[in-house]
Protein backbone atom coordinates (compact mmCIF):
# COMPACT_ATOMS: atom_id res chain seq x y z
CA UNK A 1 0.00 0.00 0.00
CA UNK A 2 1.45 3.36 -0.96
CA UNK A 3 1.93 6.11 1.62
CA UNK A 4 -1.02 8.28 0.43
CA UNK A 5 -3.50 5.41 0.60
CA UNK A 6 -2.21 4.48 4.03
CA UNK A 7 -2.59 8.07 5.30
CA UNK A 8 -6.14 8.26 3.84
CA UNK A 9 -7.07 5.02 5.58
CA UNK A 10 -5.53 6.22 8.83
CA UNK A 11 -7.51 9.49 8.69
CA UNK A 12 -10.69 7.55 7.99
CA UNK A 13 -10.14 5.35 11.04
CA UNK A 14 -9.43 8.37 13.25
CA UNK A 15 -12.60 10.06 11.97
CA UNK A 16 -14.65 6.90 12.64
CA UNK A 17 -13.36 6.83 16.22
CA UNK A 18 -14.45 10.44 16.74
CA UNK A 19 -17.90 9.66 15.32
CA UNK A 20 -18.26 6.61 17.59
CA UNK A 21 -17.29 8.69 20.65
CA UNK A 22 -19.77 11.43 19.67
CA UNK A 23 -17.01 14.01 19.08
CA UNK A 24 -17.91 14.45 15.41
CA UNK A 25 -21.07 14.16 13.33
CA UNK A 26 -20.85 11.59 10.53
CA UNK A 27 -20.15 13.00 7.09
CA UNK A 28 -23.04 10.94 5.68
CA UNK A 29 -25.89 8.82 6.97
CA UNK A 30 -28.03 6.12 5.42
CA UNK A 31 -31.65 5.55 6.33
CA UNK A 32 -33.34 2.24 5.66
CA UNK A 33 -37.10 1.99 5.91
CA UNK A 34 -38.14 -1.33 7.44
CA UNK A 35 -41.71 -2.55 7.62
CA UNK A 36 -42.17 -3.75 11.23
CA UNK A 37 -44.47 -6.53 10.03
CA UNK A 38 -41.50 -8.06 8.19
CA UNK A 39 -39.48 -8.44 11.41
CA UNK A 40 -39.99 -11.88 12.88
CA UNK A 41 -39.17 -12.47 16.54
CA UNK A 42 -36.58 -15.16 17.25
CA UNK A 43 -37.85 -18.65 17.99
CA UNK A 44 -36.96 -19.91 21.48
CA UNK A 45 -36.20 -23.62 21.50
CA UNK A 46 -33.59 -26.19 22.45
CA UNK A 47 -30.79 -27.15 20.09
CA UNK A 48 -27.76 -29.41 19.98
CA UNK A 49 -24.42 -27.75 19.30
CA UNK A 50 -22.99 -29.60 16.30
CA UNK A 51 -20.05 -27.30 15.55
CA UNK A 52 -18.10 -24.56 17.31
CA UNK A 53 -15.19 -22.25 16.59
CA UNK A 54 -14.00 -21.88 20.20
CA UNK A 55 -13.98 -23.66 23.58
CA UNK A 56 -16.92 -21.68 24.97
CA UNK A 57 -19.50 -24.02 23.45
CA UNK A 58 -19.48 -27.80 23.78
CA UNK A 59 -20.20 -29.93 20.72
CA UNK A 60 -23.00 -32.39 21.49
CA UNK A 61 -24.43 -30.35 24.36
CA UNK A 62 -28.09 -29.25 24.37
CA UNK A 63 -28.53 -25.47 24.80
CA UNK A 64 -31.57 -23.20 25.15
CA UNK A 65 -31.32 -20.94 22.08
CA UNK A 66 -33.10 -18.16 20.24
CA UNK A 67 -33.04 -18.75 16.50
CA UNK A 68 -33.48 -15.77 14.16
CA UNK A 69 -33.56 -15.80 10.39
CA UNK A 70 -29.77 -15.77 10.07
CA UNK A 71 -28.19 -16.59 13.45
CA UNK A 72 -28.56 -18.25 16.86
CA UNK A 73 -28.32 -16.52 20.24
CA UNK A 74 -26.96 -18.78 22.97
CA UNK A 75 -25.31 -18.45 26.39
CA UNK A 76 -21.81 -19.89 26.27
CA UNK A 77 -20.11 -21.87 29.05
CA UNK A 78 -19.07 -18.63 30.78
CA UNK A 79 -22.70 -17.41 30.78
CA UNK A 80 -22.13 -14.75 28.14
CA UNK A 81 -24.75 -14.25 25.43
CA UNK A 82 -23.16 -14.91 22.07
CA UNK A 83 -24.29 -14.91 18.46
CA UNK A 84 -23.42 -17.96 16.36
CA UNK A 85 -24.08 -19.10 12.80
CA UNK A 86 -27.26 -21.18 12.42
CA UNK A 87 -25.14 -24.03 11.06
CA UNK A 88 -23.61 -24.52 14.54
CA UNK A 89 -26.91 -25.77 16.01
CA UNK A 90 -29.51 -28.41 15.25
CA UNK A 91 -32.93 -27.57 16.74
CA UNK A 92 -34.62 -30.49 18.46
CA UNK A 93 -38.27 -31.17 19.29
CA UNK A 94 -38.79 -32.23 22.89
CA UNK A 95 -41.89 -33.14 24.92
CA UNK A 96 -43.09 -30.37 27.29
CA UNK A 97 -42.10 -32.42 30.35
CA UNK A 98 -38.51 -32.68 29.10
CA UNK A 99 -38.42 -28.96 28.20
CA UNK A 100 -39.52 -28.01 31.72
CA UNK A 101 -36.91 -30.32 33.29
CA UNK A 102 -34.14 -28.89 31.08
CA UNK A 103 -35.26 -25.34 31.86
CA UNK A 104 -35.06 -26.07 35.59
CA UNK A 105 -31.63 -27.63 35.20
CA UNK A 106 -30.41 -24.65 33.11
CA UNK A 107 -31.52 -22.20 35.83
CA UNK A 108 -29.68 -24.06 38.59
CA UNK A 109 -26.46 -24.42 36.60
Amino acid sequence: MDKKRFEDLKESIIEAGKVMRGELKPSREFVFEIDPSEIKPPIETWAVCIETDDELLITGKIYPVKISSDAVWVRDEEGEATLCPKEFFLPIALPQKVKRKLANLAQTA
